[in-house]
């Protein structure tokens, strides 16, 4: 695999296992390659590379029709006729830049719901008001 290829698909990878989104990588296969499909991981991340007589296209295609649910199949590609006739079969359909796009902004919301969740510290001054408002409504009740 070429060393760019790794790189993008080690990030994306990342990105999937963050935001728990199952995921295949389909390429184009070589000459040489043997006749049924290549299935490999990386990480989260699975990747197909097709037999050398199917382009990744008519692989993904393919995958959509026998699919039970193609409606839960989500194609990202920018290969706008790619999409389109992902679409005709029931499977939703994303550009690149759109699923980049979306990829970000659920990582920032992500992110701004864990600085929500990170615990408020109260200094030992305030500490030492709110013991002294408890000890004074709790003798009160005595």
């Amino acid at each position: 695999m070429k060393q760019n290829e790794k790189k993008l698909l080690t990030a994306l990878g990342r990105s999937i296992i963050l935001l728990k989104y199952p995921a295949t990588v389909v390429f184009d296969g070589r000459e040489k390659d043997p006749p049924e499909a290549l299935r490999r991981n990386l990480d989260s991340l699975a990747m197909i590379y097709t037999p050398h007589h199917q382009t990744a296209d008519d692989y993904i295609l393919q995958a959509i029709a026998e699919s039970s649910n193609p409606s839960q199949e989500v194609v990202i590609s920018s290969d706008l006729e790619l999409l389109r006739k992902a679409r005709q079969r029931g499977a939703g359909g994303q550009t690149v830049e759109e699923f980049l796009s979306r990829l970000s902004r659920k990582k920032q919301k992500k992110k701004a719901l864990a600085a929500k969740e990170k615990v408020i510290q109260e200094t030992s001054t305030e500490m030492k008001r709110l013991l002294k408002i408890f000890e004074e409504r709790l003798e009160e009740e005595i």
